[in-house]
């Protein structure tokens, strides 16, 4: 088989050297007969190269479990050709809606998954009943690397397949409170995908010592626990597991159930909040009607709430003697719905008896629910651009009861700094309603904002809301060098593809409010596929770029977004409209990199000759040019000089490649590469070549020593600059063995 060798420049000219002085000694003296089996008799077997791996593709069949575990999504692909490693990046939706991402959404999940195809994203180590993260989205994409080569692809793209989310835990679990005396009914919400429920019962209000009562099918959502006379009038607390395949859910809440006693008491008709929709910021005054004990017993109330956020059942108060109670729920923006069980107690010849009535029809489903919620801050606040100079556009969420129609009012106040005195700046304003529960207004624009919800009706206020701050314009002269020399950075050394590090510099924003910090994104595409370099804002107008996975030929684009003091932002520059490519950067390369990135083009203009390829060793004698791929021409010229032999290879503005995915020349070669050899087969190479294009510099063969038909010692002399003429290596020694290498 033949033998696959990767050789340099310098062997092959040199072979050629020996040749023409093999073929000119037998001709000229009839006494040194060619060897054909010496390894540099064959110019085609030299300049055979084995394939490389010089791109990956994107990860395919990107699979995200949806729903199918409690507290983790399981993210899967397929292998890619060539990789050693995976990035796995993931973007949250709160909003519960699948929605494409932007590129500033996606943060790391795991930087380099080596030596599988999954990843088991942990997002609840502990999951419970009502985790907000079951209303989640999350959206993956996965990126092949091969950081020893400075390969990656680009990201998998946004798909219906690339978004998952948790398996819930069974909501709004409800158990009947003495709806019946035999029997205790239990029922939720549906758990998409569940393909069973487990039911289990307890008398611990804490939810210890339960069992198992049962279970039902997955298109089942409801299961009735019978109850024994001595039961009767029992509290039981029941939960509920969701179950799909042998995954449990997390478990539901606890939902409290009692079945009625016998001569058990009737609750009042009619349970009510007075004046309780955003009448005041700390508390709501429950009432219901009285109701009459039989005449040997007392009766006495318990007040028991839900809210709009978690419906299990709350104990408010207990053995309330008055028809009302002023509680302090604490929370803002929720509902809140109250009830009543009357408990009755009666005695009878030495013995007490205890019996509860049903709950109130009071709740959410009721037709005239007991309902309240304290006076609330707008939940949501935010600042966005306005046409007018000098002023920004507010926006808010209505308070919560405006759908309920209380003409709620608003004051609007401002702060200089972030913890400083907070100034009106507008009030009794309503808003101008934008539609989805969104008013907005047009105020002087300033550091900081909140808003206040007034009832004009009870001259109360609110809390102030959250602070919203205006967006920082975008960065300004968003630069990233091109092949700086490494003494600009300090203990950044070059990669292992010998590459150095990006240096990206900017100014702040001419106008507006000043950045607080700054995040830095970088691609190799200019449109898109961002990812974040930044773990924490930064605060200074430059960034080094350390980049594991440089490689050599590949231009990089940065982005750099302005954050205000609440780490909010979204404006940046914008690499893919940006005609002088300030913010496209590369790292310089190691004087050996070098060489090896110059040496692809003079190996690949050499298979293009024909008379160094001749079988007969006298028919490579003469002289021919080719033409480069893109630009230029080499030549040829083979001759007998003395009793030895005399090669010159000139290029003029000679080119090949383009930088990937450009049209701009990777290098663009003017000089000579020329070889000396005696009868003796020993010798050595001249001549200086010029190089312009992505990678300034030059390569000198005047050390380079042929001993015995082939390169067997020497350096060449490389000297390498950046694009403004500054230079990085001078007179480097590369050792003749470079660019040998498998």
């Amino acid at each position: 088989m033949m033998r696959q060798i990767c050789l340099t420049t310098v062997r092959t000219l040199a072979a050629v050297a020996v040749l023409l002085l093999s073929s000119c000694a037998d001709w000229v003296q009839g006494k040194i007969p060619m060897d054909s089996d010496k390894l540099h008799g064959s110019l085609d077997e030299m300049l055979e190269r084995t394939e490389e791996t010089t791109a990956l593709s994107a990860p395919g069949q990107l699979f995200v479990t949806q729903g199918t575990y409690p507290g983790t999504i399981l993210i899967s692909w397929k292998t890619v050709p060539g990789a050693t490693s995976y990035r796995v990046e993931r973007a949250v939706i709160k909003s519960g809606e699948a929605a494409e991402p932007e590129e500033s959404d996606y943060d790391v999940r795991n930087a380099a998954v080596y030596g599988a195809t999954t990843y088991r994203d942990i997002i609840l180590s502990n999951p419970t009943a009502n985790n907000e993260e079951y209303s989640y989205r999350y959206v993956y994409r996965v990126m092949a690397e091969n950081i020893s080569e400075g390969l990656e692809s680009p990201f998998t793209e946004y798909t219906d397949d690339s978004v998952g989310w948790l398996m819930p835990a069974p909501q709004a679990v409800e158990a009947w409170k003495g709806k019946s005396e035999s029997e205790i009914r239990i029922t939720w919400n549906e758990v998409p995908k569940a393909e069973s429920y487990v039911i289990y019962r307890g008398e611990s209000e804490k939810g210890l010592g339960m069992e198992q009562l049962g279970s039902v099918y997955g298109n089942t959502r409801q299961f009735t626990d019978r109850v024994s006379v001595n039961e009767q009038g029992e509290e039981f607390y029941y939960k509920v597991y969701a179950k799909i395949g042998a995954q449990l859910s997390a478990a539901s809440s606890l939902a409290m159930g009692y079945s009625l006693k016998a001569g058990a008491p009737t609750p009042p008709e009619r349970v009510w909040v007075e004046d309780g929709i955003g009448t005041d910021e700390k508390s709501i005054t429950v009432k219901w009607d009285e109701c009459s004990p039989a005449s040997e017993g007392t009766i006495t109330y318990s007040l028991y709430r839900t809210s709009s956020v978690d419906s299990v059942y709350t104990l408010v108060k207990s053995g309330l003697e008055k028809t009302e109670y002023t509680d302090n729920p604490g929370k803002t923006n929720v509902y809140y719905y109250y009830y009543i069980q009357v408990v009755e107690k009666v005695e009878k010849a030495d013995e007490s008896n205890i019996l509860k009535s049903a709950f109130s029809e009071s709740g959410a489903d009721s037709k005239d629910p007991a309902i309240g919620c304290l006076l609330s801050p707008p939940s949501a606040v935010e600042v966005n651009d306005s046409p007018a100079e000098g002023k920004s556009k507010l926006r808010w969420t209505a308070a919560i009861g405006s759908e309920r129609g209380v003409a709620f009012q608003y004051i609007i106040s401002y702060r200089e700094t972030q913890n400083g005195t907070s100034y009106p700046l507008a009030t009794g304003v309503s808003g101008v309603d934008e539609g989805n529960g969104w008013l907005s207004l047009e105020v002087d624009t300033k550091p900081y904002y909140s808003v206040t919800t007034y009832n004009p009706i009870v001259g109360k206020q609110s809390a102030d809301s959250g602070l919203a701050a205006p967006v920082p314009d975008a960065p300004q002269n968003v630069t990233a060098s091109k092949t700086m020399p490494p003494a600009n950075f300090t203990d950044a050394p070059a990669n292992n593809n010998g590459v150095y590090p990006v240096l990206i510099t900017w100014t702040a924003p001419a106008t507006g409010t000043a950045p607080a910090g700054y995040d830095v994104y970088r691609s190799s595409n200019a449109n898109s596929a961002f990812r974040k370099l930044t773990t924490t804002p930064i605060t200074d107008l430059s960034y080094i770029d350390v980049n594991d996975t440089a490689k050599a030929g590949v231009y990089y684009y940065y982005k750099v977004i302005s954050l205000n003091s609440l780490n909010q932002g979204n404006k940046g520059n914008d690499p893919a409209n940006d005609p002088a490519h300030n913010a496209r950067g590369y790292g310089a390369l190691t004087a050996d990199q070098w060489f090896r990135e110059y040496n692809k083009t003079t190996l690949n203009s050499q298979t293009k000759l024909t008379l160094m390829h001749k079988p007969n060793n006298l028919d490579k004698v003469g002289s021919e040019t080719i033409s480069g791929d893109i630009s230029g021409t080499l030549g040829y010229t083979a001759k007998v000089q003395g009793f030895g032999a005399r090669i010159t290879m000139p290029y003029t503005d000679y080119a090949d490649f383009y930088v990937t995915g450009t049209e701009e020349i990777y290098f663009k070669l003017n000089g000579n590469t020329n070889t000396t050899s005696d009868m003796s087969a020993n010798g050595s190479m001249d001549g200086t070549v010029v190089c312009t294009g992505m990678y300034p510099g030059t390569a000198g063969y005047d050390a380079i020593e042929i001993k015995g038909g082939g390169a067997g010692g020497g350096y060449y002399v490389v000297t390498t600059t950046d694009l403004g003429g500054n230079v990085i290596f001078d007179a480097a020694h590369v050792d003749w063995l470079v660019g040998e290498e498998r």
